[in-house]
């Protein structure tokens, strides 16, 4: 219990951060621009307490669950079209920045919190220390100490640009560049990505950071979920192989896509057996064993946080294109699952950073009531010269929000669901 309750405070802690500076970022905007605001609100519901100032009421309200900014004359009436503050009277480049500015502080949250958490540690380079047996930079002719310094013309600066990187379905090979004692040579790496099998979890890891076979999250609409494989299940044996150990669990999967798996789970008193039938998914392995380490800077945070940013756009590309499923998202319930996975500050603030990033890359789509929708239309009447209907913006609106609400029911249950 005491557990669970730790777990809503600190998604509520998460939700209320992110939300505040994303309104905060329209609030600081429309001040700038001479727009007014009616009311500032850390919370929804009834009143805490409230304080006028300057023409903005500044509320803290009972529900911790976000925030709002409310600009005058963002709905559009008789009084604010005739107000010299009002949104309405500013120029489109002028309601761009107003609307875009609860993104952009939202991506400044995850980059602030990338320079506190990274700054007092070390980060990993591309200089390999060593090798796995089987490694492929090997068979290129790399060797120890050299560094990576581009991949297929992108340059390459962070280990984590290596693990994270992906190659379209079906290719194989890759161009590098590495750097040996102050010279940059070029080869070609065969084999860089192979295909596998999959079934979604990811493992708890002990004190010594060994990933043991205790599944820590089943990920939404995988096949593990599908058959019902939950946090804390111990994995057993797979096909009546023993499995001790993470890398035992991986080891008789991955050769096993498309074909049925039986998985023996301990869970709490009980002994289970589930039949899997693991996806195959490309992975992109180098067969780097360990790197050098380097002492972090700002410009670490900024790579990190643009690489993360891309991350998530393109996880809704692949969602949009038909790469990955609707199924596959996760919502509120999914998020509060991995914050009460999360162990430590450092942790807690790196995932705060995380879904500050995500409101943002979700809230910059062209989807009304998103302000990527509102952007949209501000486009739209700067170009045709003519205001869009307010009945058509409103019903455009309400089609947005219901479907909106529609997707994060839907995702909702299928996390309740997979959780329970």
């Amino acid at each position: 219990m005491v557990s669970f309750l730790i777990t809503i405070i600190k998604l509520l802690v998460i939700i209320l951060s992110v939300a505040t500076i994303h309104e905060f970022g329209h609030f600081i905007a429309s001040k700038m621009l001479g727009v007014g605001v009616d009311e500032f609100s850390i919370g929804f519901g009834p009143k805490i307490v409230q304080k006028k100032y300057k023409g903005t009421m500044y509320s803290l309200r009972w529900l911790p669950l976000g925030g709002y900014c409310a600009i005058e004359g963002e709905e559009a009436t008789e009084e604010s079209k005739n107000s010299d503050t009002s949104y309405q009277k500013k120029n489109a480049f002028e309601k761009i920045i107003i609307l875009s500015m609860g993104v952009i502080f939202n991506f400044i949250l995850a980059l602030v919190v990338f320079i506190a958490v990274y700054m007092p540690g070390n980060v990993a380079t591309t200089q390999i220390k060593s090798y796995n047996e089987d490694s492929v930079l090997i068979e290129a002719g790399l060797q120890a100490d050299d560094k990576i310094v581009e991949i297929n013309g992108k340059k390459i600066n962070l280990y984590s640009q290596i693990s994270n990187f992906t190659l379209d379905n079906g290719e194989t090979d890759i161009e590098i560049k590495y750097e040996r004692n102050g010279e940059i040579h070029s080869t070609t790496v065969k084999n860089a990505q192979r295909t596998e099998g999959k079934i979604g979890i990811t493992f708890e890891q002990d004190d010594e950071g060994k990933s043991t076979n205790v599944i820590e999250l089943t990920g939404a609409g995988t096949s593990a979920a599908k058959v019902g494989l939950k946090s804390g299940d111990i994995i057993l044996s797979v096909n009546e192989v023993s499995t001790p150990g993470a890398l035992d669990i991986i080891s008789e999967i991955k050769d096993k896509a498309g074909q049925e798996v039986k998985v023996k789970v301990q869970r709490g008193e009980e002994i289970k057996e589930f039949t899997v039938i693991p996806e195959e998914k490309a992975v992109f392995d180098l067969g780097i064993a360990s790197v050098a380490t380097t002492k972090s800077t700002i410009g670490t945070a900024f790579t990190e946080t643009f690489e993360n940013i891309k991350n998530i756009v393109g996880s809704y590309v692949n969602l949009f294109t038909g790469k990955v499923s609707i199924s596959n998202m996760s919502g509120i319930v999914g998020i509060g699952e991995v914050v009460s996975k999360s162990s430590g500050i450092l942790n807690f603030f790196y995932l705060m950073a995380m879904i500050s990033m995500a409101v943002g890359v979700a809230n910059i789509l062209p989807f009304p009531p998103l302000d990527g929708g509102k952007i949209v239309i501000v486009l739209i009447e700067s170009i045709t010269r003519k205001k869009v209907s307010e009945n058509v913006e409103v019903a455009i609106s309400y089609i947005g929000l219901g479907l909106l609400l529609a997707l994060t029911l839907f995702v909702t249950i299928k996390d309740i669901i997979r959780i329970i």
